[in-house]
């Protein structure tokens, strides 16, 4: 007769299975110490602090439709785990990513000129659209050949790709994105107008790739699979450019700050993945058992075995990371390291997690069963709208809670 497993060893065992996934964000700090060099062209580009957060941001709900559709589709049967002689869906997935990847690209340009003019930051239009089309074509490349290849790799290894895969690549992505931007906006040098090279080589590369997502959904126009993500991922994705705009207009006005304080801009992409991944690890468990029809969308849910073990053993993971950020954060900040500081930096982060982490905790949960009860895909829906609320919060708290103790 077997023993039953006691719910602590459950516990533990799904926290470091998710600390474990989870862990790679310490990347995150590196693309922080790689936004530092953004402040290097913030004299030739006035609205790269604005830009910056919907970059992450956007980027980071369509890596939350990849990660959660392939996670389900992997476990319904539904895509293999494998690049060769896959289902339909596999290619209709990697389209789907492109499209939305395009739209969103030209999207967040559109928004980040729209902000700039209320905020009276001056800004050229078409410089704007072909940086972020180009980084996000980049990026959008680099991030579904990692995350197809990681996800394949965790599956056939009897690895739970919900749990580890956003976490993962969200991390690679800040990574990939604060990387491509700074090199494509160093390359196109667009506050020299002798060069122009945005004009000569970013328009037209532009113009072929938004071509090719159009040329995808008039060829897949008609198949469900293909059409159903479409129709409900670019409404949820409009919608999040917007809560994006919010996060970006509060960075760009708390720009003194993070001159004066790098430490916080090393941290930043860190602290706001962890959030979206935490968030993210609660939605798209809960969309996949929905799915398998383990679980019904009722509220009684909060009070399972199955929930509490969830919902405890990612919050325990984000404090040990809060504290390893603190860590880590100070040492590779160009700042004197001082007990003082760490005790500072171990506060704002612990603060910010736990207050954003209860938050967006209802918020996952809630937006899964509400979807899936009028018949949607959670997976289409609920992670990009997590993903932006996460950030939009955690940029908030972030800041706010940093004035009182680094001022």
């Amino acid at each position: 007769m077997m023993s039953r497993i006691s719910p602590f060893r459950i516990l533990a065992g799904f926290t470091l299975s998710v600390l474990g996934g989870m862990i790679f964000k310490i990347g995150g700090l590196f693309a922080g110490r790689t936004a530092v060099l953004l402040t290097f062209l913030q004299d030739n580009i006035g609205w790269v602090f604005l830009i910056y957060p919907l970059l992450l941001t956007v980027r980071g709900d369509i890596n939350g439709i990849l990660s959660g559709k392939l996670g389900t589709a992997l476990h319904l049967g539904t895509i293999q785990p494998k690049w060769r002689n896959n289902e339909k869906s596999f290619f209709h997935l990697a389209g789907l990513i492109f499209v939305i990847s395009i739209y969103d690209s030209i999207l967040v340009g559109l928004v980040a000129t729209l902000v700039g003019f209320l905020l009276g930051i001056s800004m050229n239009l078409i410089d704007v659209l072909v940086i972020s089309v180009s980084t996000f074509v980049i990026t959008a490349v680099f991030s579904m050949i990692l995350t197809f290849s990681l996800t394949f790799f965790i599956y056939r290894r009897k690895g739970d790709p919900d749990v580890y895969i956003y976490p993962i690549m969200s991390t690679v992505n800040d990574i990939l994105i604060t990387i491509i931007f700074f090199g494509v906006s160093f390359f196109y040098r667009v506050w020299k107008p002798n060069i122009s090279i945005q004009y000569y080589l970013g328009i037209p590369v532009s113009i072929i790739c938004i071509i090719l997502a159009i040329l995808f959904v008039l060829i897949w126009r008609k198949e469900s699979y293909f059409k159903a993500g479409l129709f409900q991922a670019v409404p949820t994705l409009t919608l999040t450019n917007f809560i994006a705009a919010g996060t970006g207009t509060i960075l760009a006005t708390f720009q003194s700050l993070l001159e004066s304080n790098p430490i916080i801009l090393v941290v930043y992409p860190a602290v706001i993945s962890t959030i979206g991944g935490q968030g993210s690890i609660l939605a798209n468990t809960t969309s996949t058992k929905l799915h398998l029809g383990t679980i019904e969308p009722s509220f009684s849910f909060y009070k399972s075995q199955d929930f509490l073990i969830s919902f405890f053993g990612v919050m325990i993971a984000g404090i040990v990371l809060s504290i390893l950020y603190s860590s880590i954060g100070i040492v590779i900040t160009k700042e004197a390291v001082s007990f003082v500081l760490f005790i500072q930096i171990l506060l704002i982060l612990l603060s910010v997690n736990i207050i954003a982490y209860l938050i967006i905790t209802a918020i996952s949960i809630s937006a899964a069963f509400l979807t899936y009860r009028f018949g949607l895909d959670p997976d289409n829906l609920v992670t990009p709208l997590l993903s932006s609320s996460a950030d939009l919060i955690t940029t908030a708290l972030l800041l706010l809670i940093s004035l009182p103790l680094l001022r």
